[in-house]
């Protein structure tokens, strides 16, 4: 079997350096070029020892070693759980990119016929490998922010009426801007049955709202105070009652992003 080590070193060094690139743009490590490129270099020359001899568990501390090295080059060392991070997502990235890879090549290179798969000898190719390689790592990126965005605007919340305490998942909503016009009070929108049953037999008010395509007015209980985890107690608050069911996965409150007088921190990861 031919071996063309050329090919091995320039593959290996565009794999490192996109699971580099990925690692520094996941975490906000704002790294260096030079180092990622030098931590690059010495990842694809290290390829070169695997061609001699070694048992299994050599090899096992050989590439733990390796890894270990590459992130500190690329990254440096700050504390502890600084560095942690940076190993597990090398090996997140790492793993998530070879899987794909794998699945690809099983695709490319195996037939099925009936419950049987066979080789048929097609291998994965250079190019395919190259150019597949950013477009996962995108997309792995992209999901990765949305979620970090998803839960780091994600909130208990807490409603106290005259003789309970509703809980509720609560998201800050940058499109929830709603202000009672009478007393000033900031708006939170939520869906739940127990604060629906509350206002069919307690006082509520009406708040007229606006938005690009609608206008209307919702249905607003006034609670002895809200709870918001990492805010506090609010007192300045009406719960609005959304008819429909808020379209978030196990989110069943709006926040009002204008609360506490200011624009709430957002993209905060």
């Amino acid at each position: 079997m031919k071996v063309y080590v050329d090919l091995i070193l320039i593959l290996n060094f565009i794999i490192d350096f996109l699971i580099l690139i990925t690692i520094s743009i996941i975490l906000r490590r704002n790294a260096k070029l030079k180092r990622i490129l030098l931590s690059t270099l010495v990842g694809t020359l290290s390829i070169l020892v695997l061609f001699f001899n070694m048992n299994n568990f050599v090899l096992f501390i050989f590439k733990l070693a390796l890894s270990i090295l590459l992130v500190l080059i690329a990254f440096g060392y700050k504390d502890i759980k600084y560095f942690f991070n940076n190993i597990l997502y090398f090996y997140t990235t790492s793993i998530l990119l070879g899987g794909f890879l794998y699945y690809l090549n099983i695709q490319i290179g195996y037939k099925k016929i009936g419950l049987t798969f066979i080789n048929n000898n097609i291998k994965l190719n250079f190019l395919v490998v190259v150019i597949f390689s950013p477009f996962i790592l995108y997309i792995y990126i992209r999901q990765i922010k949305e979620l970090k965005l998803f839960y780091s605007n994600r909130k208990k919340v807490n409603v106290y009426l005259d003789d309970m305490i509703i809980e509720l998942n609560g998201y800050v909503d940058t499109g929830n801007t709603l202000i009672e016009p009478y007393s000033g009070k900031y708006v939170i929108i939520a869906h739940n049955k127990k604060i629906d049953d509350y206002s069919k037999v307690n006082n509520y008010i009406l708040v007229p709202y606006k938005t690009l395509n609608y206008e209307g007015i919702i249905k607003c209980i006034v609670p002895k105070c809200v709870y918001i985890d990492g805010v506090g107690l609010k007192y300045d608050v009406v719960v609005g009652i959304s008819e429909s069911k808020i379209k978030m996965d196990g989110i069943d409150c709006l926040l009002n992003i204008l609360m506490e007088g200011r624009i709430w921190k957002y993209l905060n990861y």
